[in-house]
């Protein structure tokens, strides 16, 4: 007998609703070591039902959980962060700062132990690049816009949308380029539709709840 298909598989990518910024954490683990993890918040985790998209946050004893219908789902937006940059700039200069003592170390174990402690932070450095750019995740349905904290890097992004897209565009079905141009059309007829700007022209910005969802920069 075939053994039953699993209701969920989970999607790329572990967040945390952080109590703090991310790069403020990373300079408190300099001062207060692993006690700097207490500011991460609730980790969020985005599991992939053949219905809906199961958000899931866990506290450390509890569990929350928020569904969202494929049929629901307008869009995803991402929003570029300079978050990456600055951490980047805080592993980078305490590699700097290890390696300036390490040389100027008279004692060859010291010297040792300094070269390691540099050479640790700059893997971690290594990695962080490696990861690509950094950037915000939202899931946007008509009664609610919610950040996905598990969805922090672009090209993660990109990986999970394309996976989901699928499944939206079967709920939702796919407008073909005729009706779309046809809707834009019939809104731009529309004054009360638009905004006017200085100058009288109207200009109109139509958000199709059927269309399949895209990234909005």
């Amino acid at each position: 007998m075939a053994s039953a298909s699993k209701p969920y598989r989970r999607l790329p990518g572990t967040g945390y609703r952080y109590l703090i910024p991310g790069w403020t954490i990373v300079l408190l683990f300099f001062v207060i070591g692993i006690f700097a993890l207490f500011f991460r918040g609730r980790r969020v985790q985005l599991w992939q039902g053949e219905e809906h998209l199961l958000f899931v946050e866990w506290d450390g004893s509890r569990e929350y959980y928020k569904r969202f219908p494929y049929r629901d789902i307008q869009a995803f937006i991402v929003q570029g962060t300079n978050e990456g940059r600055i951490i980047s700039a805080i592993l980078a200069a305490v590699v700097l700062i290890f390696g300036a003592l390490a040389l100027a170390a008279g004692d060859p174990g010291g010297r040792i132990a300094l070269l390691v402690v540099a050479g640790f932070f700059g893997l971690l450095l290594l990695g962080h690049a490696l990861s690509g750019p950094t950037c915000k995740g939202f899931i946007r349905t008509a009664v609610q816009l919610e950040e996905l904290p598990s969805l922090t890097r672009l090209r993660r992004f990109r990986k999970v949308l394309e996976r989901l897209r699928p499944l939206i565009e079967a709920a939702q079905g796919q407008l073909a380029s005729g009706e779309i141009q046809a809707r834009m059309q019939e809104a731009s007829q529309t004054p009360s539709g638009g905004e006017t700007i200085p100058g009288g022209t109207v200009r109109y910005v139509v958000d199709d709840p059927n269309a399949p969802p895209r990234i909005i920069p």
